[in-house]
């Protein structure tokens, strides 16, 4: 019930858009009036057409190819030490890149500060061949504890990128909670807050498959197409990822489903504290990080009700997911269990 927002259903607006997408011939690899549309829609969300977009299939390809597309394979990649590229892609960005490394930041918070980046840069000398060359910071936005980078928040960090010549990447697997969640723009959360690069996720938040790569400004490149190519994620039936990109970003559906999943996890959370239990971290998104004791433990999982332990809090802490489908009587099931 609450184990991941993967564990959802697809909205029926997407399916039906890919089956009207079904219908007669077009172009292949991306030259099909969907992909005209998602990218029409994708200038408007993001307020600029200096963007390039990459449909791919997966969050995990879409994190890889952005950033084998900014950095060299001698690099250095740093992330949060709980950074979903770190600790969940299997050596993805490693194999995308063809060699760059992946670095944990000394990130001693639940989100990466920019002092953890200057010091990363104090501790790194460009001029030793030796060494590590670091040539990309990566974000997750939501973080892996639920948390929300605001755009001042990432826009000091840019600025420490900027400076060293480093470009920003961010895993937006849950970038709609993200922007639902601060209240501000998907440019605020971007570009804007000198953001190069972020991979922008449509799948947890009721796509099929369906992740967009986007690169801003000086970070567009001509290889990112053939790095895509490579990859094996060029599809050539583009058009139902495209159908999907469109069914989500028309009329807001993105926003008001990532909004209802936000709405529902802020009151598990409430639920929780309600019936005793402890939050181990502020509920920023759709997902919720509680302390649980055994007994409540037990009486959760004899409901049948599904979640993950999430050791990052400490033993005892547990992951629960809410998405567009969780329903208030579904949180009902969980306070009358804990009762």
């Amino acid at each position: 019930m609450f184990g991941s927002d993967n564990q959802a259903p697809a909205h029926p607006r997407v399916l039906e858009a890919m089956l009207a997408a079904n219908e007669g011939r077009c172009g292949s690899y991306g030259d099909d009036p969907w992909t005209v549309r998602a990218l029409d829609l994708l200038y408007e969300v993001f307020e600029t057409r200096d963007l390039d977009a990459y449909f791919v299939g997966t969050g995990g390809a879409a994190n890889g190819l952005a950033l084998s597309a900014l950095c060299p394979p001698w690099a250095a990649i740093m992330a949060h030490p709980h950074a979903h590229v770190l600790e969940d892609e299997g050596n993805g960005p490693e194999f995308f890149t063809s060699g760059s490394r992946l670095v944990a930041l000394g990130s001693q918070g639940l989100l990466v500060q920019p002092e953890d980046v200057e010091a990363a840069a104090a501790r790194h000398n460009p001029d030793f061949v030796h060494g590590l060359q670091p040539r990309a910071v990566t974000l997750t936005n939501l973080s892996e504890s639920g948390q929300v980078y605001l755009p001042d928040h990432m826009r000091a960090i840019s600025r420490v990128c900027a400076k060293e010549h480093w470009v920003l990447h961010v895993d937006g697997a849950r970038f709609a909670n993200a922007v639902v969640g601060t209240k501000a723009s998907a440019s605020e959360l971007s570009w804007r807050a000198g953001v190069d690069a972020l991979s922008f996720g449509l799948t947890k938040n009721g796509a099929v498959a369906a992740e967009i790569l986007i690169l801003f400004g000086q970070a567009r490149t001509k290889a990112t197409a053939y790095l895509r190519k490579r990859a094996g994620q060029l599809f050539s039936k583009h058009r139902y990822l495209s159908a999907q990109a469109v069914a989500m970003l028309e009329d807001g559906l993105w926003l008001s489903l990532a909004g209802h999943a936000n709405q529902m996890a802020a009151d598990l959370g409430a639920c929780f504290e309600r019936a005793g239990a402890h939050l181990a971290a502020p509920v920023a998104g759709n997902e919720v990080f509680v302390h649980l004791n055994a007994n409540q433990k037990i009486a959760l999982q004899s409901a049948g009700i599904g979640f993950y332990p999430w050791t990052t809090f400490g033993p005892d802490t547990y992951r629960f997911v809410a998405s567009w489908q969780t329903a208030v009587d579904d949180i009902a099931v969980v306070a009358k269990a804990l009762a």
